[in-house]
């Protein structure tokens, strides 16, 4: 439904309603695939995360081994 036809006719407290559940509806829809979303990329930080410290580390390793060789 258009926004042209929703304000052209004169509403009802049910039509109102049913007009509110189905945005409701479509909103929970994208809401969840945000989420679903978001989810995935926390996934793929925590890996480059660790990879990070991986890097860290290894960086000075070879600053401490460098000293006593």
């Amino acid at each position: 439904m258009s926004d042209e036809a929703v304000e052209d006719k004169d509403l009802q407290a049910n039509d109102v309603l049913l007009l509110l559940q189905k945005h409701e509806a479509e909103c929970n829809l994208r809401y969840q695939a945000i989420n679903d979303k978001l989810v995935s990329q926390s996934k793929t930080l925590d890996t480059l995360d660790m990879r990070m410290w991986g890097i860290a580390g290894l960086i000075i390793a070879t600053f401490v081994a460098e000293k006593f060789v």
